[in-house]
């Protein structure tokens, strides 16, 4: 599939790549980073693809997945010559999209059972297209930042043995205080969260060496 779609995406300028997701959230909306020449995903189109986000019909937005998906990566196989390899499995849609120079979004529209979720990618599909002047309609209403909730996602923690366990059923977005306890290690230490944030794709059945969890913190410049 993806020698037919990577193609057809570096012949367009913007993506809206939509989901759902199992945990009961609210929709949220991943972004890509900042301006920057860096190595891992360089990118010249901040203003215009956050200018895009916040006329979707979401409240919530989400930045520094591939960043710090990368930092895990690069903790645990620092010495292996696979590294590269496993860097670019972090890579989807609109990481790609972005590699080509456009921009893209990837609006999470909300559990797979909620009736809502449809509506949530309709309204975003006319939203975009209204943005973009494709379609004869008036421009999106920016949300106000009153209104978001902006958050980075800063840390990624591993499972080090495939019988460390989760404290509770954590589900993303929960809030976690520095210090609260995430779960236990299997020679029963704990694991407590380092700062305030909210937890994100936590996966009570990752295996040992795997992505565990992440962390957020609120990201008051979005």
């Amino acid at each position: 599939m993806a020698n037919w779609l990577c193609p057809l995406l570096a012949q367009h300028d913007v993506l809206l790549d939509l989901h759902s997701f199992n945990a009961a959230s609210e929709p949220f909306v991943m972004v890509g980073p900042r301006n920057n020449d860096g190595p891992l995903e360089p990118f010249k189109h901040e203003e215009q693809e956050r200018a895009l986000a916040r006329r979707l019909g979401v409240r919530r937005f989400v930045d520094g997945w591939l960043r710090t998906y990368g930092d895990g990566v690069q903790r645990r196989m620092s010495d292996s010559s696979e590294l590269q390899t496993v860097l670019r499995y972090g890579m989807g849609t609109t990481e790609y999209m972005r590699s080509t120079g456009g921009y893209a979004l990837t609006l999470e529209c909300g559990q797979h059972n909620d009736p809502q979720a449809p509506e949530v990618a309709y309204r975003a599909i006319l939203n975009t297209l209204a943005f973009l002047g494709l379609i004869d309609a008036p421009t999106p209403e920016l949300i106000a930042p009153e209104n978001m909730e902006a958050l980075s996602m800063v840390a990624v923690y591993d499972k080090q043995h495939a019988d460390d366990t989760f404290s509770r059923n954590w589900s993303s977005f929960d809030p976690v205080k520095q210090g609260e306890e995430i779960g236990r290690r299997i020679d029963g230490t704990p694991v407590l969260a380092e700062f305030d944030g909210r937890i994100l794709f936590p996966d009570s059945a990752a295996g040992a060496n795997s992505e565990w969890y992440y962390l957020t913190r609120p990201n008051p410049s979005f």
